[in-house]
């Protein structure tokens, strides 16, 4: 047994000690305070130990599992605060805080649900309560799981819509599925089940896969303010776009022609929460800065209002025709990573080759090969080189990713220049010197008519507030130019367009 098992009269070693509050509290407070990744896996052993106590009462596994979801709460937001901060080749310390903080949220769940059940056998006035707070706990808990499998840009598969389907069933039941009760204490601590019920099918159904981690983060954010304005309904209804089969035979998706054999169907949408999103992001576009009431203070405005985008596009009741035709094919793409890989291009030490299924006049669509591609997420920068006759290095921004049940990953290229050309650039100080070159990659082999070209530079390499010098490497040609404005930035990159100056100037 786990040292959380204390009380009299046992052997010394904890085998025949009994579960009591005073040992949680010990067990707490030895948790290590600065370190959130031992103190995770420590409280998913311990709540692992707590869910084989099924002779234990109830109630006091309640507490105890009470006691321990307050304690892993500060540890839970560190763990989501440096995840949210590592660069996408950081894949151990990735891999580390994901499994501690998954490994923590499933045991936390399990340890409700078990509550959740038994609280339903043993029919009390008092254990109903605690029954409705446990059902919504526990339905948290499957948000969050399915949340950082989201972030990873895995596949939820049907262990948890079983579970989300079970924890509906026994609230139905116990007729609970609306009732206002306090989830946790605080401010916001205040909802119901169906509304964590809709908050974890309508983040399943916003295609996050085309989301950065931290811009998926927000949007679980703003579906948790926009919770109460989702609608469901046992039958087809106008605003209820979306459907998901109660018996979690599949994820919940766009309403189907075809309905599964003994499916029981739960129509769900965004509704008013479509115009509460608009008018948050035309306060947005007013005013530059983020509103106090959704949550989200210390935002970058530009993320929330990317993220309140997406969320919007995705819940209307249908989606647009794409920009371009998508067209089937069957190729092979060299892939590099990185800045630095689109600057190496052939010459990269890590390449990887990726299957193309299809393509339009934007870019592709890709299979990415089992073990690869584990720094991949939306947002990073990419060299590649199609198998064409002629084809040229190139550079590409990952626009979507995602994973299908067998494991399989596909992600959506945006390619950004067909051939990627090196070059150096310096500042040009008022008094004629120059500052240090630095590599960078031209998108544009020569200014547009209009006089803009735009190019790769390494984040921070440049205030961009002064007159640049472009070298391109090819020939020698020199190009003088003032930054007009980022147009993307990435992990490891930033993608500037710039005005040339008129040749008469130079």
């Amino acid at each position: 047994m786990l040292k959380w098992l204390g009380g009299s009269g046992g052997t010394g070693d904890g085998t025949d000690a009994k579960l009591d509050v005073a040992a949680a509290k010990s067990f707490i407070a030895s948790l290590p305070p600065e370190d959130s990744v031992r103190a995770a896996q420590d409280v998913a052993l311990w709540l692992e130990g707590l869910n084989t106590e099924a002779a234990t009462p109830v109630a006091l596994r309640y507490e105890i599992a009470d006691l321990v979801d307050g304690a892993l709460k500060r540890h839970g937001q560190r763990l989501l605060d440096q995840y949210l901060a590592l660069k996408p080749q950081a894949k151990f310390q990735e891999g580390l805080i994901w499994r501690s903080v998954m490994g923590a949220w499933k045991s936390l769940g399990d340890a409700y649900v078990s509550c959740a059940d038994q609280f339903a056998v043993e029919k009390s006035a008092v254990n109903r309560k605690k029954l409705v707070q446990a059902l919504a706990r526990a339905m948290r808990a499957q948000m969050l799981q399915i949340k950082w499998i989201l972030l990873r840009y895995g596949y939820v598969g049907e262990t948890w819509w079983k579970v989300i389907g079970h924890l509906h069933a026994q609230a139905e039941a116990a007729g609970c599925l609306e009732e206002v009760i306090e989830i946790y204490p605080g401010v916001h601590g205040q909802g119901t089940i169906r509304q964590e019920l809709l908050r974890t099918l309508i983040l399943a159904v916003s295609s996050t896969g085309g989301l950065s981690p931290l811009k998926q983060h927000v949007a679980e954010r703003a579906i948790a303010h926009f919770s109460r304005d989702f609608v469901s309904s046992g039958t087809m209804a106008e605003d209820c776009n979306f459907v998901f089969d109660l018996n979690g035979s599949a994820p919940p998706a766009r309403v189907y022609a075809e309905v599964p054999r003994n499916a029981k169907l739960f129509f769900f949408g965004a509704s008013k929460a479509l115009d509460a999103v608009q008018s948050v992001i035309d306060k947005l576009n007013d005013t530059g800065t983020v509103p106090n009431d959704i949550g989200l203070q210390g935002t970058a405005p530009e993320w929330v209002a990317d993220a309140l985008l997406h969320l919007a596009f995705n819940w209307e009741k249908e989606l647009p025709e794409r920009d371009y035709e998508r067209r089937k094919v069957a190729m092979t793409l060299q892939v590099t990573q990185g800045f630095d890989g689109v600057q190496a291009g052939a010459n990269a030490p890590v390449q990887e080759t990726w299957v193309i299924e299809n393509a339009s006049d934007e870019g592709y669509g890709a299979i990415v090969p089992e073990r690869r591609g584990d720094w991949l997420q939306v947002g990073v920068l990419v060299g590649m080189r199609p198998e064409e006759d002629g084809a040229s290095w190139g550079a590409a921004i990952v626009r979507r990713v995602e994973s299908d049940a067998r494991g399989q990953r596909r992600a959506g290229l945006q390619v950004i220049c067909r051939t990627a050309l090196a070059g150096t650039m310096c500042t040009m100080r008022a008094g004629g010197g120059r500052g240090t070159p630095q590599t960078v990659t031209l998108l544009d082999l020569q200014p547009s008519k209009s006089g803009y070209m735009q190019v790769l530079v390494r984040p921070e390499s440049f205030t961009l507030r002064e007159e640049m010098e472009l070298t391109r490497t090819m020939d020698g040609a020199v190009f003088v130019m003032d930054a007009s404005g980022i147009v993307e930035s990435g992990p490891d990159f930033d993608r500037v367009r710039f005005l040339t100056k008129a040749l008469a100037e130079y």
